[in-house]
């Protein structure tokens, strides 16, 4: 439904993003607030990438225009997780770092007008926050 608050609800206002936040920016903050209190016993590396569907069409937000969508792959890993094969993937060293991939990301996404939003983006976001922790003591890591 167009108009109904989805994207608010999932960013927040985007005119004053740190006074109203949504779900995406409090999620990364709780990221990183948790890497903060474990980085005794770990040591961290946040990467995410940034899929939009569009007409039945997988784009990578991250790769510009000239990428060939038609290699982006969905599929399960070994592990189970669901990962894009082909996907530009950035590593993000702060909640703020992550915030900011996200808006560049963002602005490459498909918009089109409607009858109720003016900035509909009539298209689906896919961001995969993808976090490998590496235990300090028995180098286990874990993805």
């Amino acid at each position: 439904q167009t108009g109904s608050g989805k994207t608010f609800t999932m960013i927040g206002d985007s005119n004053r993003p740190m006074k109203a936040p949504g779900l995406a920016p409090r999620a990364f903050n709780d990221i990183f607030d948790l890497i903060e209190q474990n980085k005794s016993k770990f040591s961290f590396k946040v990467s995410c990438y940034m899929i939009e569907v569009y007409c039945d069409r997988l784009i990578d937000l991250f790769a510009g225009k000239n990428h060939d969508s038609d290699k982006l792959k969905v599929r399960k890993d070994a592990r189970g997780l669901v990962v894009v094969d082909g996907s530009t993937v950035r590593e993000a060293t702060s909640a703020e770092h992550l915030y900011q991939l996200f808006e560049t990301g963002s602005q490459s996404r498909h918009i089109a007008s409607t009858n109720m939003n003016a900035e509909s983006s009539r298209s689906h976001l896919i961001i995969a926050v993808v976090i490998e922790s590496t235990n300090l003591i028995s180098g286990q890591v874990v993805t």
